[in-house]
């Protein structure tokens, strides 16, 4: 990390103590400027695609420190185009903890929030935004909507933070079962959730704006599957930080312009991508959250010249198509028939058949700190997936605390790895 970011990090941690306001005013100043940055990358290629969709996000943090009452704090598996439609702000901890992260002052909030009672071994996405909230840095939204999917924490922490608050809590109970009546169950829960943000926001929910946003969800999706088709015969310099901006486009930012831009931008550097053979890299093919903070890995898989990311399964739990007609079905849709609801089996082989699509010759499963869904079927994907023929590493890291990190470990067991992939085709 750069020496500059490393002080001004330590400057935002100094005032969190003492002063959450300021500390809240220097994260705003920086956003801002990754905000401003980010929208004067022009060109083509993925690089333009990053930096403007990361400018997105940054918009959203900085809106929801300035204008709290106009944010509501969510998980990345809530449907936010009624949001987007009320021009409400989505506050969500994947986004908050990752920046807190790349900001070198995560490990503040984290040291707060175990002050405070919770668990070392806790989810540190969700443990970051805990250490934001109770030490005042993060204001207090609207209100909280999560859903039951697919993270244990979510019961946990949005319950907890909605205590702190003293803000109405929503909680969207997600049926594991993919049924017409699961979605319709979930679909009623949507339009409750959207009769209360009316209540909290008073101002009524223009169902013209809500079939915008799911029309705009409609074309994006569409977009990303046209690209994910052609991603196995070409190759592209993907990031970490891009796979994570696609998982938020798939996400809560679905249905504004910015996902929609972001998409037409990864299919176009798509379409004049060379082919893959051209490149010589080991494909890798990711399962769950990346940590794009971590300098050491981005070396290996960016800028090592021996791999190259070919996908992850974030960005892609549910590209199914929707209908602006029937926006509150489309969404429940959405959410009940992700990968990640249901059985751990379900992910695995969405998984085996996407790490095939991209043609991948390796896969990384990332065991994030505390996240027990994805150590538990850690075992599982890789006995599956090496029986298709794909090596997998099971790699255990954290997406944004670096105290839990064995760093010199982690490089050793990657670039082992990658030399596993090469002797194959040598």
């Amino acid at each position: 990390m750069k020496k500059y970011i490393e002080t001004l990090g330590g400057i935002i941690e100094k005032r969190a103590a003492v002063s959450p306001e300021r500390a809240r005013g220097l994260l705003t100043a920086a956003y801002s400027w990754v905000r401003f940055s980010g929208k004067l990358r022009t060109g083509s290629g993925v690089g333009p695609a990053y930096s403007r969709m990361n400018s997105a996000v940054a918009g959203t943090i900085v809106d929801s420190f300035r204008h709290p009452k106009e944010a509501v704090m969510v998980n990345i598996f809530l449907p936010c185009e009624l949001l987007h439609a009320l021009s409400i702000q989505p506050m969500f901890p994947e986004g908050i903890a990752v920046y807190a992260a790349c900001t070198a002052c995560q490990r503040f909030f984290g040291e707060t929030a175990e002050a405070d009672g919770v668990p070392e071994s806790f989810c540190s996405y969700h443990k970051t935004m805990l250490g934001m909230a109770e030490s005042g840095v993060l204001p207090a939204p609207l209100m909280i909507a999560n859903t039951t999917l697919a993270c244990d924490a979510n019961q946990l922490s949005f319950r907890r933070l909605a205590e702190l608050y003293q803000v109405p809590h929503m909680v969207i109970d997600v049926p594991h079962d993919c049924g017409e009546e699961a979605v319709h169950y979930v679909a009623d829960q949507l339009r409750a959730l959207g009769a209360q943000l009316e209540e909290q926001c008073r101002r009524k929910l223009n169902p013209l704006a809500l079939k915008e946003a799911v029309e705009c969800s409609r074309r994006t999706i569409e977009i990303y599957r046209a690209y994910l088709s052609k991603r196995g015969g070409i190759s592209l310099p993907v990031t970490m930080t891009g796979e994570l901006c696609s998982m938020i486009s798939t996400h809560v930012m679905l249905g504004r312009p910015e996902s929609e831009d972001y998409a037409l931008r990864l299919l176009r550097a798509a379409e004049d991508a060379p082919h893959a053979a051209v490149s010589g890299k080991k494909r890798i093919f990711w399962i769950h959250t990346l940590p794009n903070w971590q300098d050491s890995l981005r070396r290996i898989l960016e800028s090592g010249g021996r791999c190259e990311l070919a996908g992850s399964d974030m960005p892609a739990d549910a590209l199914l198509d929707m209908d602006p007609e029937r926006p509150y079905e489309s969404m429940a849709r959405r959410v009940v028939c992700s990968t990640f609801n249901g059985p751990a089996s379900r992910r695995v082989e969405e998984a085996v058949r996407r790490a095939k699509e991209v043609r991948a010759d390796g896969v990384v499963l990332f065991c994030h700190w505390g996240c027990k869904q994805t150590l538990g079927l850690s075992q599982l994907a890789r006995q599956r997936l090496e029986e298709e023929g794909l090596p997998t590493l099971v790699l255990d890291g954290d997406g944004c605390d670096g105290r839990n990190v064995a760093d010199g470990q982690m490089v050793t067991r990657v670039n082992a790895f990658l030399e596993q992939l090469e002797g194959r085709s040598a």
